[in-house]
């Protein structure tokens, strides 16, 4: 599915070590959701074309499942049962790992796009797309609906941190945290490309989330507390290995942290390609000082919120002011000088309740939330 993405990164750009490398597996067609079993093999589902791919721990690529007629989402369970949601078909198909079809679901299931293990059950947590609804795919069959309607806005990415779960937007590039049955922003990608403003999918490894801006051509790693986000890797259009500092992407989509091989996987929708990060991950010191580097004070006595903030660059920054429902209710770029940023804005007009604020500049984010 190529979906939409925008996305919202920290503002201290990040330091990198420049261990991590960049290659590429050329064959197969990995286009969309990624998925690992316990034994190290990789799946991917190809979009387009009806099929998903298996990458063995061996280099080898073959066909796992054919037949499809839009697999978007893979999963794994724990008993290394494969799950793949066949999108416009409206099915979860489960797999051995053997590639015997043991049961295909389709009651009360429309359009899902992504789905993952719910850590410590056999149950699968799904997303549909069309939908805006999360629901939770029991072994016996049962589908329950978990949430549905906004914030969800074509949901496709799903991960947990910590215990705690994420659920990422295709077409506003949103992240949203889900917990005691209510669905809050924790931020939103950037959208500085021309086009394909979309967010693919998302991942987590060492308390981090990882997700992908196909237009933008990049990866993020986002802190999941503050949301605070920079760019792990990519810049413009290309297909280019090695350093990740230097490697480029086309249209990463499907994304996996494989924190065991310290790896990370890509699927380049633009070449369905299987790209692979190798000395993946990186510490979160520069998630810290950006945290310092950023602060929201609410005048009461002014109706004003007073955003400062100490820059690396004097580019013009984006403050955008989110609704916990994630609806947008003020999007304006100021000018910086000298490294400072500065500004009261009049909250007259805007309603009491708890709102997100988010500061972009140059292809990074920093989050906070307020109380108006």
């Amino acid at each position: 599915m190529f979906k939409k993405i925008t996305l919202v990164a920290s503002l201290s750009m990040a330091t990198f070590s420049f261990s991590q490398t960049v290659s590429t597996v050329n064959e197969g067609n990995f286009y969309d959701s990624i998925a690992q079993d316990s034994q190290g093999i990789i799946y991917c589902s190809d979009f387009p074309n009806g099929s998903v791919y298996k990458y063995d721990t061996s280099g080898n690529v073959t066909v796992f499942a054919s037949g499809f007629t839009n697999p978007n989402g893979v999963a794994v369970n724990g008993q290394d049962e494969i799950f793949i949601c066949d999108a416009t078909a409206n099915t979860v198909s489960k797999y051995a790992a053997s590639g015997n079809l043991l049961t295909t679901y389709s009651t009360d299931i429309n359009n899902p796009t992504g789905i993952k293990n719910i850590p410590g059950t056999t149950d699968m947590l799904i997303v549909e797309y069309n939908n805006n609804t999360l629901k939770q795919l029991a072994s016996d069959g049962t589908v329950t609906t978990l949430f549905s309607g906004a914030p969800l806005n074509g949901p496709s990415g799903i991960a947990f941190v910590n215990g705690e779960t994420f659920i990422s937007n295709y077409n506003n590039r949103m992240i949203m945290k889900f917990e005691g049955g209510a669905m809050t922003m924790l931020t939103q990608l950037p959208a500085t490309a021309p086009n394909a403003n979309f967010l693919g999918f998302i991942t987590a490894s060492n308390s981090q989330l990882y997700a992908t801006q196909l237009g933008e051509h990049k990866v993020y790693q986002i802190d999941p507390i503050s949301g605070n986000g920079t760019v792990y890797g990519g810049s413009s259009l290309g297909n280019d290995d090695g350093d990740i500092s230097t490697a480029t992407f086309n249209f990463p989509n499907g994304i996996l942290a494989d924190a065991t091989n310290d790896r990370i996987y890509v699927s380049d929708a633009g070449t369905s390609n299987l790209r692979i990060i190798d000395n993946a991950f990186l510490s979160t010191t520069d998630f810290d000082q950006s945290e310092n580097n950023f602060e929201v004070f609410i005048n009461k006595e002014k109706d004003t919120l007073n955003i400062n903030a100490n820059l690396f660059s004097d580019e013009k920054v984006s403050i955008k002011i989110f609704e916990v429902s994630g609806k947008e209710i003020l999007s304006k770029d100021f000018n910086v000088e000298n490294l400072v940023f500065s500004k009261a804005i009049d909250t007259n007009k805007i309603s009491p309740g708890i709102y997100f604020i988010l500061l972009s500049q140059n292809g990074s984010i920093m989050s906070k939330k307020v109380i108006l």
